[in-house]
């Protein structure tokens, strides 16, 4: 299998992030995709664009607002076709006031058939706040399925763990 430059940079890239450190002192890659994955771009152009919405919960408030958790999140794109490459364009996180706190892609991905990619954030990654988000910015060739997109978070603490999913909802594209 063949590579295009950026999609083998990419893939380099991730894997030097990975293997760089030392196992205790390193920090995860945001992006996570396993090169395998990700596939040059395809003649066939996209025919629809979409975006889509993935509250994802980093800090949770309990008891009436004196108590905060927080959660790391793993936001995860699956392309559901068996044929076609999905198109990742853009990912943003944004803070609960709708602020941008980080873009992910500095160029799109194309994902290949039933392949995914994630972008993860750490539990102590506090910098979106209560009510964080992700916008995920996608295009599909014609006939092709959207995108299953959502987001898993966990916190755990002491012996005690807690997680929950979120489902992204399609939401129109400006």
């Amino acid at each position: 299998m063949l590579m295009t430059p950026r999609i083998l940079a990419l893939a380099l890239t991730l894997l030097a992030a990975v293997t760089s450190a030392p196992a205790g002192d390193r920090e995860a890659p945001s992006v996570v995709l396993d090169p395998e994955a990700a596939a040059p771009a395809p003649e066939q152009k996209p025919s629809s664009r979409g975006r889509t919405f993935v509250p994802l919960h980093s800090t949770l408030v309990g008891q009436g607002g004196v108590t905060r958790l927080n959660f790391s999140g793993s936001l995860s794109i699956h392309n559901p076709s068996a044929a076609s490459m999905l198109m990742v364009e853009k990912i943003d996180y944004r803070s609960g006031r709708g602020q941008l706190v980080e873009s992910y892609l500095t160029e799109p991905v194309y994902l290949k058939p039933y392949a995914s990619m994630q972008v993860v954030i750490a539990q102590d990654d506090v910098r979106a706040g209560v009510g964080a988000s992700f916008t995920v910015d996608w295009a599909i060739p014609p006939g092709a399925g959207e995108p299953i997109i959502d987001a898993l978070m966990a916190s755990f603490v002491g012996t005690r763990s807690y997680s929950f999913l979120s489902p992204g909802r399609r939401v129109s594209r400006p």
